[in-house]
């Protein structure tokens, strides 16, 4: 049986403090660096607000799709020849798409730095879509999803989300369904990059041995041909519903996975940081936890029960989750 109800750095002594600093290009391109001259790597880590949640109605997945694209194929260079040369040069390179953040990252050796960059700017402005590909990521898709329809966790998950959120994008699953991977086309494809990849909701962070000097031009060469300003975001402000509810979902399996939820606050809430630590208390603390001593030691109910705070963009949420034995889950 499933089950579901709806309801920085930690461092010695010893160490510095980190040092971040703010880099603006010449074109006004905003990037937040630290410095690390110790190992000749650098690492960049990029976010454009507005992920999954801005797939249209019957294409969920989209976002996702393109997430697995970017790097098949851009400019003069097929996904042969692009794949290759990240092998050739040791570049480390790929994106993810969340329900409200579009993210990339990149890692490179500095003397491979300026084609790296180079590789990620024909990645964001000149995606290919080919259909070779395009067909490729697909089945891969549709073979993640027939995993995760067997994946309790997922199952779970995605219940509370689509009982929660019945009728806004956040009732959707972000990798999508079969039907709607299947409906998505290159035209969609190309769409989503052009209306959602832009420089005004761009955030990166870059790590390694760059100076500020280097990596300004950088910025410009890099992400400077993409688009001003992205479509408008369409998503609502929202709330999981307010009456309680419990959905079971039967499955043929040992265990009950419990997924559970209500409101809670959004990141920039007054009371987020009393929050943090109200949530530390109660299951957010490991082994130090309430939930993790009364569940877990006092009891032997489960080998990890546990809360966290949930804030989306257009939602705030405290989470949970428990895994126990059938005929224990009650209790």
């Amino acid at each position: 049986v499933l089950l579901f109800a709806v309801g920085l750095f930690s461092a010695p002594n010893f160490a510095r403090a980190v040092n971040v600093e703010r880099v603006v290009s010449p074109g006004g391109i905003e990037a937040w660096l630290v410095r690390d001259p110790t190992i000749p790597v650098i690492s960049l880590h990029l976010a454009f607000r507005g992920g999954a949640a801005l797939d249209p109605e019957g294409k969920a997945g989209l976002a996702s799709m393109v997430s697995g694209l970017l790097d098949e194929g851009a400019g003069d260079l097929d996904s042969e020849a692009f794949q290759g040369k990240l092998n050739d040069l040791a570049i480390h390179f790929g994106f993810d798409a969340g329900l409200d953040y579009f993210v990339g990252r990149l890692k490179t050796l500095k003397e491979n730095r300026d084609a790296a960059f180079d590789l990620l700017r024909l990645a964001l402005t000149k995606p290919r879509f080919d259909a070779a590909p395009v067909e490729r990521i697909r089945n891969q898709l549709l073979a993640i999803l027939a995993s995760n329809a067997e994946n309790p966790d997922r199952v779970a998950a995605e219940t509370w989300f689509r009982t929660a959120f019945p009728n806004h994008p956040y009732g959707r699953p972000v990798n999508g369904t079969p039907e709607s991977i299947r409906a998505i086309s290159a035209d969609d494809l190309r769409g989503f990059v052009k209306s959602h990849l832009a420089r005004s909701n761009l955030l990166i962070g870059v790590v390694g041995d760059i100076t500020p000097e280097e990596l300004a031009p950088l910025l410009d060469k890099t992400f400077g041909a993409l688009p001003a300003e992205p479509a408008p975001d369409t998503v609502a402000e929202t709330k999981p519903k307010p009456d309680g509810d419990m959905v079971v979902v039967n499955r043929d399996i040992p265990q009950s996975v419990v997924f559970f939820g209500e409101a809670g606050l959004k990141r920039n809430d007054p009371d987020y940081y009393a929050a943090y630590v109200m949530n530390y208390i109660l299951g957010g603390g490991g082994f130090s936890s309430r939930l993790t001593e009364e569940v877990r030691e006092k009891r032997g109910l489960a080998y990890s029960v546990y809360t966290y705070l949930n804030p989306l963009e257009h939602a705030g949420l405290i989470s949970g989750g428990v895994a126990t034995r059938n005929g224990k889950v009650k209790e």
